[in-house]
């Protein structure tokens, strides 16, 4: 199972709210965690976008202890760039007995890696690599394609030197093929339309060319000059509920001596710019330092089009024939370095993307939405998340026992179609848009919110909207390529870098945090500022023991010298203490040059599993 959860913090509490019981947390505050993955029958579960703080993870104060999970390893890549820390983050969850090493920092670049948008585990015979590609708009497209040219490096590198399968999980943010977006943000190429007009003559028009075909030929001059009054303007919105203010940005043009406002309320002025920015556009790559094209001048979305065409030209293009031009004309950017990216590592590294190989016809089948503009509840999305995996694994992976992919329309639809796929995301109209009045996101039913679980399958798990604006996806492997009884290497340095909540604590900050936490055997046990206080001032020097202080007689009780005995006990209680807590931590010693991913050598433990029966990964 593989969910960008856009925040863990977040998420686990709404596990906790809906799935969490007194004696859930009487037993462990992360115990409703293992039972939500329990439910899902995960027996690997990658984490995108964790946001959960390194120094968090170090103290254990993470929320609900979500790295201590009964029965599973969790490993850790955070994100310590200072510039964005609290952002990114990636965590997987493994069962125990199915991990044999992690790599927090497998890009092999401090500043990708330091990013923590990238962690690797290996299970004998495969390994995964949970991934959090940037955002195109969040960062330069060169620093994104720099990231993908990495993993994919790395990616080789554990196919070629250790010989193992790879398995792509997570968040790609990368939308593939004309099915994996919406309809409307297909995009028509203009200049290639309006030649097609050019090139013939004028008695051909009328018989040989639709009419929207000449009518956007006709209007685009206009529509050019027209952008050349682009301006960026600040608007105020108010909530309607609360009647607070906010400051938005709006994209306005001049027809015809007034001023037109296009697109919608964004954030930023950067935001509008980006959206009616159609100017050919290039990258620079990291590696060859080659200006490398990225779009083509006009491609642009078909929705785009049709509000110029109706505000400039004054022509409106219904809905209706709006996704009929989509259907025969939208395209996808066959330039765009990512998309490049993936095909390469589908044609030419011989990867599968799963859901594609068991449903190649699904429509509207997305995986993430902008929930700030209800889309979800519309499904106009896109599918930006996946689970990959190299050709050799193909064999073992299995669609699973679900029919109708998960719809929830209960056979009123072809599972292939839109209407499915919009039951299916909206648990047949159970989750509901937030009221434009305010409010925030409707409170699901408890039934709504159990629609997410079902039987192992390979595909998506439609996680709820209160969780996160994506949904999950899932793989599901046969038993016989799984290894079962491996021992972590606890002792490899990479892997202890992976698990920082398992780091050695000292005893000053064990005993100094205001409100420390400490994990007691079946149960937690917070131990607050009013009952251990950690005094600020420096430790008395350590007085010189003189010769007469070697040979001078034992204090005994009553005595003056009875209280530095006091003293000296209550120091040896202290040494006890930490000599405990080392005892219970794993001593490491490896350099990280000492470090080898477990080689398949077809000698892996395994337990007796029967041969024809099914475990399920990612879900």
């Amino acid at each position: 199972m593989s969910w960008n959860v856009a925040g863990l913090s977040k998420t686990v509490q709404r596990i906790d709210q809906n799935y969490g019981n007194d004696a859930m947390r009487r037993k462990a505050p992360s115990a409703v965690i293992g039972e939500f993955l329990r439910r899902h029958q995960a027996d690997i579960f990658c984490v995108q976008e964790s946001k959960i703080p390194l120094s968090q993870l170090e103290s254990r104060s993470e929320p609900l202890q979500c790295a201590h999970v009964e029965g599973y390893e969790s490993f850790w890549s955070c994100c310590v760039d200072t510039s964005k820390r609290g952002f990114n983050g990636v965590t997987t969850y493994v069962e125990k007995g199915m991990v044999a090493s992690a790599d927090s920092r497998p890009l092999g670049s401090p500043d990708l890696d330091n990013q923590g948008r990238c962690v690797m585990t290996d299970h004998g015979e495969f390994v995964i690599f949970n991934v959090y590609v940037p955002a195109g708009g969040g960062q330069p497209l060169s620093y994104k394609m720099k990231f993908l040219n990495a993993l994919r490096r790395a990616m080789k590198r554990q196919r070629d030197q250790y010989h193992k399968k790879v398995i792509l999980a997570g968040d790609l943010n990368i939308s593939h093929g004309k099915k994996d977006v919406h309809w409307a943000s297909l995009c028509l190429d203009i200049d290639q339309l309006c030649q097609e007009v050019e090139l013939l003559s004028p008695g051909q028009l009328v018989k040989d060319l639709p009419e929207w075909k000449l009518q956007l030929a006709k209007a685009w001059p206009k529509i050019e000059a027209t952008l050349q009054t682009k301006k960026v303007v600040p608007v105020q919105t108010t909530n309607p509920r609360t009647n607070q203010q906010f400051e938005k940005y709006r994209m306005t043009v001049e027809v015809d001596g007034k001023q037109v406002f296009l697109g919608g309320y964004e954030e930023s002025p950067r935001h509008c710019e980006h959206y009616f920015d159609f100017g050919p556009s290039y990258y620079e790559c990291d590696d060859s330092k080659e200006r490398i094209l990225a779009e083509k001048k006009n491609m642009i979305d078909v929705q785009t089009v049709a509000e110029l065409m109706e505000k400039v030209a004054g022509i409106t293009w219904e809905v209706e024939h709006q996704r009929k031009i989509a259907a025969s004309y939208g395209k996808r950017s066959e330039v765009a370095p990512p998309r490049k990216w993936l095909n390469e590592i589908l044609h030419r590294d011989g990867m599968v993307d799963t859901f594609r190989h068991f449903y190649p016809d699904a429509e509207g089948r997305f995986t993430c939405w902008d929930q700030f503009r209800n889309r979800r509840y519309e499904n106009e999305g896109a599918r930006i998340d996946y689970t990959i995996v190299d050709e050799s694994l193909l064999k073992y992976v299995q669609k699973g026992n679900v029919t109708g992919l998960r719809c929830s329309c209960f056979g009123k639809h072809d599972p292939n179609s839109e209407e499915a796929a919009l039951c299916a995301t909206t648990a047949n109209g159970r989750f509901q848009a937030v009221p434009f009045n305010g409010g925030g996101i409707v409170e699901a039913t408890q039934e709504a919110l159990d629609s997410q679980f079902g039987e192992k399958h390979t595909g998506m798990i439609y996680t709820p909207p209160s969780f996160s604006d994506h949904i999950a996806t899932s793989l599901l492997l046969d038993d016989t390529c799984c290894s079962f009884g491996l021992t972590l290497q606890e002792n490899d340095k990479t892997t202890r870098a992976a698990q920082p909540h398992k780091k050695l604590r000292t005893i000053s900050s064990f005993f100094g945090a205001a409100s420390a936490t400490t994990c007691l055997e079946g149960g937690v046990k917070k131990i607050t500022g009013n009952s251990v206080t950690a005094s600020s001032k420096p430790p008395p020097a350590k007085k010189k023991r003189t010769m007469h202080d070697f040979l001078a007689k034992p204090a005994i009780k009553g005595e003056a010298g009875a209280k530095s005995n006091v003293c000296e006990s209550s120091n040896v209680a202290t040494k006890l203490t930490a000599s405990a807590m080392a005892s219970s931590s794993t001593n490491f010693a490896t350099s990280i040059n000492d470090r080898k991913p477990l080689k398949n050598n077809g000698n892996s433990k395994k337990t007796a599993i029967p041969k024809n029966s099914i475990r399920n990964f990612f879900n």
